[in-house]
């Protein structure tokens, strides 16, 4: 693959991801925003460049396997039916399909095919558990899940950051790994300080 075709990939890919988040989010920024957060996790993490350089893409990219979620699940505005589930579960697995023909994209393969797993093994698509799912996807996991609850969607109005800090807390050692929400709560904080 030349040089621009990567490009053009790259900016077909990113094109995609946008026109899922503005589908799914009020703000149709959701994978900026999720990427936005991750250079002070990862800094905190001690990530090197390319680490974290690879979370960042991932987490830019992470939802446009949803590309094969039909508009009628992807923008339901109730609960989802176990049908329904098992075709939005497929996403990440699509998404890592979809980067991994992209060479400079084959190290977040693996984190955006695992975003979705839980620290406590309850996730999908392959039900990992703990130090089993890839570090930057459970990194990917807890900054995607902050940003989709402090952004308003179909189904659900945005929670105040207060309130989904406190889920967040809520879900360490569950749905998240603990070390990563620490790094969390600090760079937050961190952020807010600074602001």
């Amino acid at each position: 693959m030349t040089h621009n075709q990567r490009i053009v990939g790259l900016n077909l890919l990113l094109s995609i991801s946008g026109y899922i988040d503005s589908r799914v989010s009020s703000s149709g920024w959701h994978s900026y925003q999720v990427a936005s957060l991750v250079k002070g996790i990862t800094s905190r993490l001690n990530f090197d460049a390319r680490q974290t350089q690879s979370v960042y893409w991932a987490a830019l990219l992470h939802d446009v396997g949803k590309v094969g979620v039909p508009d009628k699940i992807l923008c339901k505005p109730g609960p989802l039916d176990s049908e329904e589930w098992q075709l939005m579960r497929l996403h990440p697995v699509i998404g890592a399909n979809i980067v991994k023909n992209l060479t400079q994209f084959n190290q977040i393969e693996r984190v955006i095919h695992f975003h979705q797993e839980r620290y406590d093994g309850s996730g999908y698509p392959e039900g990992l558990h703990g130090e089993q799912i890839p570090f930057g996807a459970r990194i990917l996991a807890v900054l995607d899940a902050y940003e989709a609850m402090t952004s308003d969607r179909v189904y659900r109005k945005a929670l105040r950051h207060r309130k989904a800090m406190d889920e967040i807390v809520t879900m360490s050692g569950k749905d998240f790994d603990p070390v990563v929400i620490d790094a969390f709560i600090y760079t937050v904080k961190a952020s807010f300080r600074a602001s």
